[in-house]
């Protein structure tokens, strides 16, 4: 009964294709809910090298001073803080240590500011961030070469307006400081994807292995059954997972909204989507809610490389959900 019903459901999603968005720190702050840099905000202060302005509010759109970037970007590269006396004569206050590890590690120089002044206070511009990114990524010969926004954009740190200016005049936000630093990262250590689980076998010891799992698998075919409540019932298999290697795609069908399945549901996306799995989830939740009148039953988009798609048919409870490679 339920293989039939599997069936169903992919024939209905594929049809449905062919004829056809950590986090503790963003719920915290009251000014980020739904702002564009929500997701890297929330990692960011979660990292530790940048802060809200108080426990609720982080001031996304709010300007950022020369100082106050250097402190964020010397902390998400832990840099070891250098605190002695620098060329500057107003190295003076709490930044004094962060000017002098900048200088240190070669992301500020002091040529490049006027009258021996490194006027902490200063709006920070984003071609001032351009710079100190690409030196901290270790492009400094490139960004001499071709200039600082124009490697920024080529590897992705920035990415510009909607009319293809970088801005580089324009003083940056709190919200942009923190995703340039947060491309910066990742182009020093570039997500890694990671290979997922192909035969039934491999798929049970994934499954069995992540935090919220309990209870006993099955394998039926390609695809493995799990039993949430350890029973020795067939009908309380309500969730399955295979992979079809035609088709390169992981598949996951579930029979119920239990807090146990959305917790194993939770689990099992953070496996395929390791930097975007909170995104995925939410999708996942949303369609999973969904009323047989509704719209919206189907959501497809592509999350750290790969396709993502859930979809719930009409007259069921559950879902399926398909991930691609």
């Amino acid at each position: 009964m339920k293989k039939n019903f599997r069936s169903f459901i992919a024939l209905t999603i594929a049809v449905t294709v062919l004829a056809s968005a950590q986090v503790a720190a963003a719920a915290a702050f009251t000014d980020t809910k739904t702002h564009w840099a929500k997701e890297d905000i929330a990692t960011a202060v979660n990292q530790g090298w940048i802060n809200g302005y108080d426990a609720t509010t982080f001031k996304p759109n709010t300007n950022m001073t020369r100082a106050e970037f250097l402190k964020s970007l010397v902390a998400a590269m832990k840099y070891k803080l250098l605190d002695t006396d620098t060329p500057f004569t107003d190295d003076t206050g709490w930044y004094r240590a962060y000017i002098a590890t900048g200088l240190k590690q070669s992301i500020i120089k002091v040529a490049e500011y006027k009258n021996s002044e490194f006027d902490p206070k200063q709006l920070i511009t984003r071609e001032e961030i351009a710079r100190m990114t690409i030196r901290a990524a270790g492009k400094d010969k490139e960004g001499v070469a071709y200039g600082y926004l124009a490697v920024a954009k080529q590897i992705k740190i920035m990415t510009g307006y909607p009319d293809g200016s970088m801005g580089g005049n324009k003083n940056a936000t709190r919200a942009e400081a923190v995703v340039m630093i947060t491309n910066t990262l990742k182009y020093i250590n570039p997500p890694v994807t990671v290979a997922y689980p192909k035969t039934k076998e491999q798929l049970n010891t994934m499954i069995q292995s992540l935090p919220s799992f309990k209870g006993t698998t099955m394998y039926s075919r390609q695809e493995v059954g799990v039993n949430l409540k350890g029973s020795d019932v067939f009908d309380d298999y309500l969730l399955w997972i295979g992979y079809s290697d035609e088709l390169k795609r992981t598949t996951i069908d579930t029979y119920a909204s239990t807090s146990d399945i959305k917790a194993l549901i939770k689990d099992l996306l953070k496996q395929y989507y390791p930097n975007s799995y909170e995104k995925a989830y939410s999708n996942y939740i949303i369609v999973d809610g969904k009323k047989d009148s509704d719209s919206g039953r189907n959501f497809e988009t592509k999350y750290d490389g790969r396709s993502f798609l859930v979809y719930k048919g009409k007259d069921i409870e559950g879902v399926s959900i398909w991930i691609g490679g």
